[in-house]
């Protein structure tokens, strides 16, 4: 592993943005964080990027992920695409390692493009890429999806983009089974899995993301300049960090996923198969989202989600917002509320999507 860079050494801000203050109390030992934004201006900020975006990327473990070596042509097989009149639909599947096939939806408006591209990465549901595909389990399903805007790779296509909605590593096909007498779910499982190899679950996600863009910007039909990604929840959270990683990524919109990793009262919000050792010695979750600056960020939340405290919410997106502001590319990140729950909210997403994309 490389040795993380200081970057208060090329930096010579004032503040260090640092663990809260019950660290100090109850883990002394937990070192100062490497990689926290502290750049007083846009020129600092980009100089900042360049260094914490490898420190990131090492944490996740990308470069102990092996890549598919197999012939091109091999790596990528998609079935017969079905014509559902304004756009077709095809089941894909991908090699994004020796040993790992990810099936997909692919999702292409008719016409001849090029089109602009989105890869939707969903969160803990067994049948995600289904759902976001708007492929019903059955009718308590179909309503939930319409009640919620689930069917985010069908709004996508019917926007004109080419929508990718794969299976995220811990479910369906890409899940494990639970411990045998422990009630953890399949996504846990392989989290465990992936830390006896030294590897993270979330930089496998990221991986998958990134390697389906290869394939996709490649295609004559899409539009290398114009790339969203996009999920809610745990898919949120597969959004952010491969924003983070790839510059690629255009517009990036996380939904129901954004909070401090640790709250002021030493809280943890986020699923346990998000979690990335070491990752308090990089710096918090808004450092990452920082990394996506200047390009297109929103985060959205529901505002009776039970699973993120509204004050940490807010104290969180005011450190993005500031981090934005400094990079000259406040016009560029948004935060809204939803008036519901744990969902995705369309009414709020294309909005800022759609003249993002237009720019």
């Amino acid at each position: 592993m490389s040795k993380p860079v200081r970057l208060g050494v090329l930096l010579s801000a004032a503040v260090w943005v640092g663990l809260p203050s019950w660290t100090a109390a109850q883990a002394p030992s937990v070192e100062e964080p490497t990689a926290a934004f502290q750049a007083r201006g846009a020129t600092e900020a980009e100089a900042w990027r360049e260094c914490a975006r490898p420190v990131l990327k090492d944490l996740l473990g990308l470069d102990r992920i092996q890549p598919w070596t197999g012939p091109d042509e091999q790596r990528v097989t998609l079935g017969e695409p079905e014509d559902l009149d304004t756009y077709t639909r095809a089941d894909g599947r991908i090699w994004t390692e020796p040993d790992i096939q990810v099936p997909f939806w692919y999702l292409r408006p008719k016409g001849p493009g090029p089109f602009p591209v989105a890869v939707l990465p969903h969160g803990h549901d067994q049948i995600g890429r289904n759902t976001y595909a708007g492929i019903a389990r059955d009718q308590q399903h179909a309503d939930k999806i319409r009640r919620e805007d689930r069917d985010v790779a069908v709004q996508a296509v019917e926007k004109g983009f080419v929508a990718i909605a794969p299976v995220v590593r811990g479910f369906g096909e890409l899940g494990l089974p639970a411990s045998l007498g422990r009630a953890d779910s399949t996504c846990v499982s392989l989290w465990h899995h992936q830390l006896l190899r030294g590897r993270v679950l979330t930089g496998a996600r990221v991986w998958d993301v990134m390697r389906i863009l290869d394939w996709a910007l490649d295609l004559p039909e899409t539009d290398q300049d114009r790339v969203l990604v996009m999920g809610n929840s745990g898919g949120g959270m597969v959004t952010s960090f491969a924003a983070a990683c790839d510059p690629r990524i255009t517009v990036a919109v996380a939904s129901c996923s954004f909070c401090s990793l640790v709250g002021v009262q030493g809280q943890m919000h986020h699923h346990p198969c998000n979690i990335i050792p070491g990752m308090s010695r990089f710096g918090e979750f808004w450092d990452v989202h920082g990394l996506i600056a200047p390009r297109w960020l929103l985060l959205v939340h529901g505002q009776n989600d039970p699973l993120f405290p509204i004050e940490e919410v807010e104290r969180s997106v005011e450190q993005v917002r500031r981090i934005y502001a400094i990079s000259n590319a406040d016009d560029r990140f948004d935060h809204r509320w939803g008036s519901a729950g744990h969902r995705f909210y369309k009414d709020l997403m294309w909005p800022f999507i759609d003249p993002a994309m237009a720019r």
